[in-house]
């Protein structure tokens, strides 16, 4: 999910003069449509890669490149946020989902002209993602905005829910360019935006276009090289994040400034959203669609339902979150999470092709698991920093989590393209299609365990030093 906080000590005269409360209501809207479309075209690279006779990596490239720029896009409009209005960004974003997607539904048949419809489309699914938790915050009393940013969390796993039933349903019983249409909607938010959101900023805000396009480039780099395992691929991501490292050191106004990467909590967090989050979009967009289709015969449509039950656990959880922390510790909380996606994963791994009730199952702890994970780990990657920085290591972490999802879905799609059988031994697997599924979920279970382990160890470590200082 896309969250980044701004500074709220400045408001507009304009901004005053409205109730602030009555912009959120559009706000929320615009943030779940958008995400609801995210998901929903995520979902969709198997019928496209069907549809236009590609490969599921390639296909799978406009959701990766999307993921990619949505995390970008978080931190690029929360900077623009403070000299630009937060009306105007949106504006801008409903624009962009606009062109991105005429231009989709028009050259449907074009692969090139889909792929940078859906870079256009992103582009302003972006400010919605990111406009409401900031405006929110800048906005909002401190009470309130515990309030509505708890539906934040809440919305996503309800956008995931609602984004896979109607990608299902339209590329079942429609056509998926029909996606791009659908996403027009959001055309009907603009009299309510202009109505409502305040027009005026006082703040101002510095854009590291630079740091911004390096990060762009290593995220890119590594994406390709999980797709073609090329070497200057590989080598590319490293010359960025040397790039990266000297600019963070020697300027300033840098995205991130090197004190972030001695704090060991924080740092040993971004590296558990990294390998967590490859998991989710990976089980959920690519394996879970193969699985259903090639082992039970079950439509797109089908695989949505199946998720359904899962979703609405997760919102529950969601919205619950705050209720939870009163019984579970961040670290009791953050173990019992990843703990369930781990046996989400082995659960459909071992008993592949069983019984659908295995998947249902799966689906049901999987999300929630995420649901559950979400703020104690937040809460344990911000422990240590400084109130002021707090806004800036927010828009870090859900950044590295956006990135984490496309590289996640680019990995699986390229698994699931190569076939591998060489888990299926630790399952119940009978046929190839079955070795392949059971190999996938057995590959994700073991990244979910590796975030753990990593957890485990480094938390350990740091509260053994921090008790002898």
């Amino acid at each position: 999910m896309s969250a980044v906080t701004s500074d709220s000590t400045s408001t507009s005269t304009a901004g005053r003069a409205l109730n602030p409360k009555a912009a959120v209501p559009v706000l929320l809207f615009s943030f779940v449509f958008c995400l609801v479309l995210d998901n929903g075209f995520k979902f969709m690279t198997k019928p496209i890669a069907e549809s236009l006779d590609l490969s599921v990596s390639t296909a799978s490239l406009q959701a990766t490149l999307a993921g990619i720029l949505i995390g970008i896009g978080a931190v690029v409009y929360a900077a623009l946020a403070d000299s630009i209005s937060i009306r105007r960004l949106m504006m801008v974003g409903v624009g962009f989902v606009a062109v991105g997607s005429l231009l989709g539904f028009f050259f449907q048949g074009v692969w090139a002209m889909v792929l940078v419809a859906r870079i256009i489309q992103t582009a302003g699914l972006a400010a919605a993602e990111t406009l409401y938790v900031i405006y929110v915050t800048k906005y909002l009393s401190e009470a309130d905005q515990k309030t509505y940013l708890g539906f934040s969390t809440a919305a996503f796993q309800g956008s995931m829910l609602i984004g896979t039933l109607t990608s299902g349903i339209v590329a079942t019983y429609i056509s998926w360019p029909v996606m791009f249409l659908i996403a027009l909607i959001l055309l009907l938010t603009v009299p309510f935006l202009i109505k409502t959101v305040p027009e005026e900023q006082q703040t101002k805000g510095k854009l590291d276009v630079f740091g911004l396009l390096l990060v762009a480039e290593i995220a890119t780099a590594v994406m390709w090289f999980m797709q073609e395992f090329k070497l200057w691929w590989l080598l590319a991501a490293v010359l960025g994040i040397a790039l990266f490292v000297w600019h963070i050191r020697s300027h300033s106004g840098a995205l991130v400034s090197p004190s972030f990467f001695t704090n060991a909590r924080y740092v040993t967090a971004l590296v558990i959203v990294f390998v967590v989050y490859m998991v989710q979009l990976g089980y959920v967009a690519i394996v879970l669609p193969y699985m259903v289709d090639e082992l039970y015969g079950i439509s797109l449509d089908g695989a949505a339902y199946i998720l359904a039950p899962g979703y609405l656990c997760a919102v529950i959880v969601g919205v619950l979150s705050g209720k939870i922390a009163k019984f579970l510790s961040s670290r009791q909380a953050i173990i019992a999470a990843i703990s369930l996606i781990t046996i989400a994963l082995l659960i459909p791994a071992v008993f592949v092709g069983s019984s659908v009730a295995t998947v249902v199952v799966s689906m049901i702890l999987f999300p929630s698991g995420f649901a559950l994970m979400y703020a104690p780990l937040v809460a344990t990657a911000l422990e240590n920093i400084p109130a002021e920085k707090t806004g800036v290591a927010i828009g870090f972490y859900n950044l590295t989590i956006n990135i984490a999802v496309p590289v996640g879905i680019a990995v699986t799609a390229k698994l699931v393209d190569m076939r591998p059988t060489f888990l299926s031994s630790l399952s119940i697997a009978s046929t190839e299609s079955q070795g392949v599924a059971a190999t996938n979920l057995w590959f994700l279970a073991v990244m979910a365990l590796v975030g753990l382990a990593v957890y485990l160890v480094s938390d350990r470590v740091i509260t053994a030093k921090t008790a002898q200082n």
